[in-house]
């Protein structure tokens, strides 16, 4: 359990707050949606109302990450958003394809939902086009991947975001700001296992304690590679959801815990460990969690 000498960002998106010193914050737990196959909207709208009222339940906040893999996709996903989430719900979309990156700007500008947008994700392999979008339209806030494929250990994450380990012309973080994007959480790249996995979560107290920055990972990813687990699964399920302890144990602000339907097994143990944190350093640090916070609605 930590506490860190430098100043901590608190965000504020569209009324989720994300970041500070542990303990202070709930964990803000983001969950996927439309991952395989063509998107099942109904699907998707019984697992989002399941996960909102988790978070109701548990104070921890919700963020749906909706994936776009084809543009014949981005109409409707977009639509559904538009008409499916409570006016001020912040939400992420999540895109590989630079193309469909800007088109999905473009789109989420016209429909004047940008500013509860997080943008999943800048990383190296940004596109100048991209970065004209971006500052053309850009989002409330965004995801950095730190992922150097030169060094993949804790020190290697802090090069991308200083200097793009010469990869970029910048820093992930000056090429961010540069483009408008006040608003930046940082994902520590969560690699298969082999891969120095375990440096994502190594990697979290260093960013916290370099740059104050929000910052978490999907470690959700490991587990999914950790093809030894499919020998035991109902084991499985029991790691990949308790994984995600592993974020707020060593001091990050979010967990991107995989398929939105993991919800209601994520957010009761991420809750038991955000009380457990609180207690401990508020007692030890004096740090008083909110009032949203696990601690105040569950713990008595």
């Amino acid at each position: 359990m930590f506490s860190f000498t430098k100043e901590q960002q608190t965000l504020e998106i569209s009324g989720i707050h994300i970041g500070g010193q542990p303990g202070k914050n709930p964990t803000t737990l983001i969950g996927g949606l439309f991952f395989k196959g063509a998107p099942d909207y109904d699907f998707a709208e019984q697992h989002l109302q399941t996960m909102m009222h988790l978070s109701k339940k548990t104070g921890n906040p919700a963020i749906p990450d909706f994936f776009i893999k084809k543009e014949d996709y981005l109409q409707d996903i977009i639509t559904f958003i538009e008409t499916s989430l409570p006016r001020t719900q912040p939400f992420c979309v999540d895109i590989i394809d630079s193309a469909i990156k800007i088109k999905t700007l473009e789109l989420l500008h016209q429909k004047n939902l940008l500013d509860r947008t997080i943008y999943n994700s800048i990383h190296i392999g940004i596109t100048p086009q991209e970065r004209f979008a971006l500052q053309q339209h850009p989002p409330a806030a965004a995801i950095i991947v730190a992922f150097n494929p030169k060094d993949r250990s804790p020190d290697g994450k802090i090069e991308v975001l200083e200097n793009g380990a010469h990869l970029t012309d910048q820093g992930l973080l000056q090429i961010a700001y540069s483009l408008g994007i006040k608003k930046i959480l940082v994902d520590t790249a969560a690699l298969a296992p082999g891969e120095n996995s375990g440096a994502a979560i190594a990697a979290i107290p260093v960013i916290k304690e370099e740059y104050g920055l929000p910052t978490g990972c999907a470690i959700h990813n490991v587990v999914e590679k950790s093809k030894w687990l499919q020998q035991f699964p109902t084991a499985k399920k029991s790691v990949d959801a308790s994984s995600n302890a592993s974020i707020p144990l060593f001091g990050g602000d979010f967990a991107i815990f995989g398929p939105i339907e993991h919800a209601e097994a994520v957010f009761p143990i991420i809750a038991w460990y955000d009380i457990l944190i609180s207690e401990y350093t508020e007692n030890y640090f004096g740090v008083n969690p909110s009032d949203s916070h696990p601690r105040r609605k569950l713990f008595q």
